[in-house]
C-alpha cells in the first residue's frame, strides 16, 4: 500500500513515492501522495493512501466542499479502500468513508503497510528520515524514496532514482 507519517509537533507529513497495484504485480513511482491545501489562510497537508479514486473524491470535498454536507459515503467494496490523513492547525485527523474527521491524540500517526515500521522507529526516538528510509527498505509496498512536506511550505525530496 504505502507509508505515510504525520507529526503534529514538528508540523510535517512524509510519504513514499511508490504506487502498487491491488494484486501487487507492478510497482511504479508517483509524483506525490501529500497534497497542500489552503483553506481560509490555514495550511493543511492531506496524505492519501489506498485506491486513488475515493482519495481524490475526499481531497476535492475537503478543499472545495461544504464541510457541513459531506458527499455520500464512499464505498467500502473490496479494492476501494482509502485512508486520508489531514495535518492542520488543530493537529492530526483521519477521515473515514463518511468523510468524518477523527482527531488523533498522539504526536504522530502513520498508515499504510509501512506505517507500523515507521511508527516503531519514531517511538524508538529516531527521526523521520530514519523512519521513512527503514519503511521504504523493509516494506515491499513502499518504495522509490520519500518526501517530507512541512505545513510552513518547506519540502525535502529524498527520491530514489528509478
Amino acid at each position: 500500500m504505502t507509508t505515510i507519517v504525520a507529526d503534529q509537533k514538528m508540523g510535517y507529513m512524509a510519504a513514499d513515492f511508490q504506487v502498487t497495484s491491488n494484486d501487487g504485480e507492478f510497482k511504479i513511482p508517483c509524483n506525490t501522495k501529500i497534497f497542500e491545501v489552503d483553506i481560509g489562510g490555514d495550511q493543511y497537508l492531506v496524505g492519501l493512501a489506498g485506491l486513488e479514486s475515493p482519495g481524490l473524491i475526499f481531497l476535492d470535498w475537503f478543499e472545495n466542499g461544504d464541510w457541513d454536507e459531506p458527499p455520500e459515503p464512499l464505498s467500502t467494496d473490496d479494492g476501494e479502500e482509502f485512508t486520508a490523513i489531514v495535518l492542520g492547525p488543530s493537529g492530526i485527523e483521519v477521515a473515514d468513508r463518511f468523510m468524518r474527521l477523527c482527531p488523533i491524540n498522539h504526536r504522530w500517526y502513520s498508515t499504510g503497510t509501512g506505517g507500523p515500521i515507521a511508527w516503531a522507529i519514531l517511538e524508538a526516538g529516531c527521526g523521520i528520515d530514519k523512519a521513512m528510509a527503514t519503511a521504504v527498505r523493509l516494506d515491499p509496498s513502499s518504495g522509490f524514496g520519500y518526501e517530507v512536506k512541512f505545513r510552513n511550505g518547506d519540502h525535502r525530496d529524498c527520491r530514489e532514482e528509478t
